[in-house]
C-alpha cells in the first residue's frame, strides 16, 4: 500500500478532514462545493476557558509584580550600588577571591552582566523575589490579584524594592527566610520541581552571604521542632531541609581552600570580631597590656585607632592596612580576641546586648544611597562598555540625587513597625486554628532579633542591615490576614 492509502481512511479520504456538513457542503454557507475564507470553522479560535483565563492572569500578575519592584532603578537611572559592589564585580571578571565576603554571589552577577551592562542584574533579581512571593501566594491559598497588589503595596512602603534594585546579595537575606518556611512548612504544596528549585535556590542565598550561614540554622532549629504545631500537616522531608545549609558548607568550604588555602566557612571574619572586641572595650584594654611584649601586627597603632570600626576596617591608610593587611592581622587576631574574652566577658556581653539593641531599632531607609566613586567607578570604567559607563555616569546617585524622601522613609518604618505588630497579633489566631501560615509569622519575628544579633551584635550596627528585613513583617502580616479572612468565610 502507498503513503497516500496509508494516509486516508475508506475511499482515500483523509480521516483528519472533518465530515462534510449535512447538504453536502464543507461548512455554512458553502454552495456548489465552493470554499470560501468561513468554510473552515475549526480554524477560528475557540472561546479561551476559565483555565486559560486563569493562567494568563497569572502571568500578567507575576509580571505585573516583577515590574513594580524595579522602580527605583528606573527613577535612578540605572541600578543602585553599594561600596561592596565593586567588589561582586570585579571577583569573576578578575578571577580573585576578596577576604571579606563570598564568591558566589560574583559569580552569579557574570553571565548577567557579562561586562555589558548591569540592568539584567537587577531584572534578575526582581524576577527572583516576585517568583518566591508567587510561591508563597500560592501555598497559602491566595488568590491572583493578591501578588501584584502585595508587590505594589510593598513597592511603596517599604525598603524591598530598593533592596531588589541593588547590585548586592542584601536581598537574598529576607528572601531565604521564605524559602526555609517553604520547604519546612509546606512541602506538599510544591511540586518536585519547584522543592529542587527551591533548595538550590537556599542553597545559594546562604552561600553568598557570611551572616546567611547563622540565620538558616537558627531558623531551622527553630521552626523543625515545631512545625506540627505550627499548622504544617505533611512529614517533614528531612532532605529538603538538610541540603540548604549542608550544600552551602560544602561549597563555602571547597571555594575557600581551593582560593584562600584555608578549609574554613569564613577563613578572615575573624577581623570583623576583632573590630568588635577593639571597640567594645576589652580588645583594646587586651592590646595596651600587652603591646609591645606580644608583637602583634597592631601593637605600633594602638594609639592612633580610627574613631570606629569601619575606619579601622576600610579606611585605606587605617591600622590594619599599614599593619600588612587584613590577612596578615587575620592571623593573629584569634588570640587578641581569646585574651579579651577572658579577661572581661561580662563588659563584652553587655556590648553585644548593646550593639544588638541598637541594630534592633535601627532600620532607616536610604543607608548606602550615596555615590560611590572610588570603590564602584573604577570597575565601571575598566570592565564595561563607553557607553555603560556613561548611563552609570549620568544616574542620579552618581550625581548625587538619589535618596528616599523624610516621608517615605518615615512612611517605611511605620508599615514596618504596624507589620510587627500585627504579626504579633495574628499569630495567636494562627495557632488556634492550626494554620501553616503561623510557621511563617514565627519565622518572621523570630528572623528579626536573629539578624540584628547577628549583624549589630558580632558586627557593626547599620540601618541597612536590619531595613533589608523589615518588610518581611508587613508582607506576612498582609498573608496571613487574607489567609485568616478566606477560612473564616
Amino acid at each position: 500500500m502507498d503513503m497516500a492509502a496509508k494516509d486516508c481512511g475508506a475511499g482515500g479520504e483523509n480521516p483528519d478532514t472533518p465530515p462534510p456538513l449535512e447538504g453536502g457542503g464543507w461548512g455554512e454557507g458553502s454552495v456548489g462545493g465552493s470554499l470560501g475564507p468561513r468554510s473552515f470553522p475549526w480554524r477560528h479560535p475557540l472561546p479561551p476557558t476559565p483555565f486559560h483565563r486563569g493562567r494568563s492572569f497569572a502571568v500578567a500578575s507575576f509580571l505585573l509584580a516583577t515590574l513594580v519592584l524595579l522602580w527605583p532603578a528606573l527613577w535612578n537611572g540605572y541600578p543602585i550600588v553599594f561600596a561592596d559592589s565593586g567588589t561582586y564585580l570585579s571577583q569573576a571578571v578578575h578571577r580573585y577571591l576578596g577576604w571579606d565576603r563570598p564568591v558566589f554571589y560574583s559569580l552569579f552577577l557574570l553571565p548577567l552582566h557579562l561586562t555589558l551592562t548591569t540592568w539584567p542584574i537587577v531584572i534578575a533579581q526582581a524576577l527572583l523575589t516576585a517568583s518566591v512571593l508567587h510561591l508563597l501566594c500560592r501555598v497559602l491559598d491566595c488568590r491572583h490579584w493578591v501578588l501584584p497588589a502585595l508587590a505594589g503595596v510593598l513597592a511603596l512602603t517599604s525598603w524591598l524594592p530598593w533592596l531588589v534594585c541593588q547590585v548586592m546579595p542584601d536581598v537574598f537575606t529576607p528572601l531565604l527566610v521564605l524559602v526555609l518556611c517553604l520547604l519546612v512548612m509546606c512541602p506538599d504544596r510544591l511540586s518536585h520541581a519547584e522543592k529542587i528549585w527551591l533548595v538550590l535556590l537556599s542553597t545559594f542565598m546562604i552561600a553568598a552571604q557570611q551572616s546567611s550561614v547563622p540565620l538558616s540554622l537558627i531558623l531551622l532549629a527553630a521552626l523543625v521542632p515545631l512545625r506540627r504545631r505550627l499548622g504544617a500537616r505533611a512529614p517533614l522531608r528531612w532532605r529538603l531541609v538538610v541540603a540548604p545549609p549542608l550544600l552551602a558548607a560544602v561549597a563555602l568550604l571547597a571555594a575557600n581552600l581551593a582560593g584562600h588555602g584555608r578549609l574554613s566557612l569564613s577563613p578572615y571574619g575573624n577581623m570583623f570580631v576583632l573590630a568588635r572586641v577593639i571597640y567594645d572595650g576589652p580588645g583594646l584594654a587586651v592590646l595596651r597590656r600587652d603591646c609591645p611584649a606580644a608583637a602583634w601586627r597592631l601593637c605600633p597603632f594602638v594609639d592612633r585607632l580610627p574613631a570606629t570600626s569601619d575606619e579601622f576596617l576600610w579606611q585605606p591608610d587605617s591600622p590594619v592596612v599599614l599593619a600588612g593587611g587584613h590577612k596578615a592581622v587575620s592571623a593573629e587576631a584569634d588570640a587578641i580576641i581569646a585574651a579579651a574574652l577572658r579577661d572581661q566577658p561580662a563588659l563584652e556581653l553587655r556590648a553585644l546586648l548593646a550593639n544588638f539593641g541598637d541594630q534592633l531599632q535601627r532600620f532607616a531607609s536610604g543607608d548606602g544611597l550615596e555615590a560611590w566613586p572610588a570603590e564602584v567607578s573604577p570597575w565601571i570604567a575598566r570592565d564595561f562598555p563607553t557607553r555603560e559607563w556613561a548611563s552609570y555616569q549620568a544616574a542620579r546617585q552618581q550625581r548625587g540625587k538619589l535618596a528616599v524622601p523624610v516621608w517615605l522613609a518615615r512612611l517605611h518604618r511605620v508599615v514596618a513597625l504596624i507589620g510587627v505588630g500585627l504579626c504579633v497579633a495574628l499569630l495567636p489566631l494562627a495557632l488556634r486554628r492550626r494554620l501553616p501560615v503561623a510557621g511563617f509569622l514565627v519565622a518572621v519575628l523570630l528572623a528579626l532579633p536573629a539578624s540584628a544579633l547577628i549583624t549589630g551584635g558580632l558586627s557593626t550596627p547599620h540601618d541597612r542591615y536590619q531595613s533589608r528585613v523589615m518588610w518581611l513583617a508587613p508582607c506576612i502580616a498582609a498573608l496571613a490576614g487574607v489567609t485568616l479572612a478566606r477560612r473564616r468565610a
